[in-house]
């Protein structure tokens, strides 16, 4: 059954392996991959708290 249900999900993802970009949009997809990470704070405080699933106390 995993097996199937792991073929299935290769056909359905096989178009999404791979994606074609003009001359424009590849530069721009280039400058967005090269550019410096942007700092984001709220994210990092997300990260960075307890998981309600660890069983630490939050406080």
């Amino acid at each position: 059954m995993l097996e199937s249900e792991l073929a299935r999900a290769e056909e359905t993802l096989a178009d999404r392996r791979s994606f074609h970009l003009d001359a424009e949009k590849w530069i721009a997809f280039m400058a967005a991959l090269d550019a410096p990470t942007r700092d984001l704070p709220r994210l990092k405080r997300l990260l960075n708290e307890p998981s309600i699933f660890s069983g630490r106390d939050p406080a």
